[in-house]
């Protein structure tokens, strides 16, 4: 089980009635047992995706999937407690076999390191 993690952006103050609601933003995935996922978009610099993932939460006020608030602080001591877990960036021969060959790298090329984290350019939740 894991718990998403979210970046609540302020609406826009000019925006009409139907523009004006805020956006939620993935931010990433803490499972047990894993490092944290942080979700980058595609066409991010895969070198560049940290420092843009921290300007995108530091955009607004983050919540959990359950309405929880918590400090980008809170976050990010979360994200380095979990950084000794399973790296979802590290080859594992075994899942290949069991998983098949195709679906297995097939999902590992969204998977990828910056600046030791991990993250992944492809939708997950």
């Amino acid at each position: 089980m894991g718990i998403n993690y979210y970046v609540h952006t302020p609406a826009c103050p000019n925006a009409c009635e139907h523009c004006s609601a805020s956006e939620e933003l993935h931010l990433g995935k803490s499972s047990g047992g894993w490092r944290f996922l942080h979700q980058a978009e595609a066409d991010w610099p895969r070198d560049q995706a940290y420092s843009l993932w921290l300007e995108r939460a530091k955009s607004g006020e983050i919540r959990d999937e359950y309405g929880r608030t918590v400090t980008l602080d809170e976050l990010l001591a979360k994200i380095q407690a979990k950084q000794n877990g399973r790296s979802h960036t590290a080859y594992d021969p075994e899942e290949r076999r069991v998983h098949g060959s195709a679906l297995y790298d097939s999902l590992r090329q969204s998977d990828f390191d910056c600046d030791g984290y991990d993250f992944c350019d492809r939708y997950f939740s």
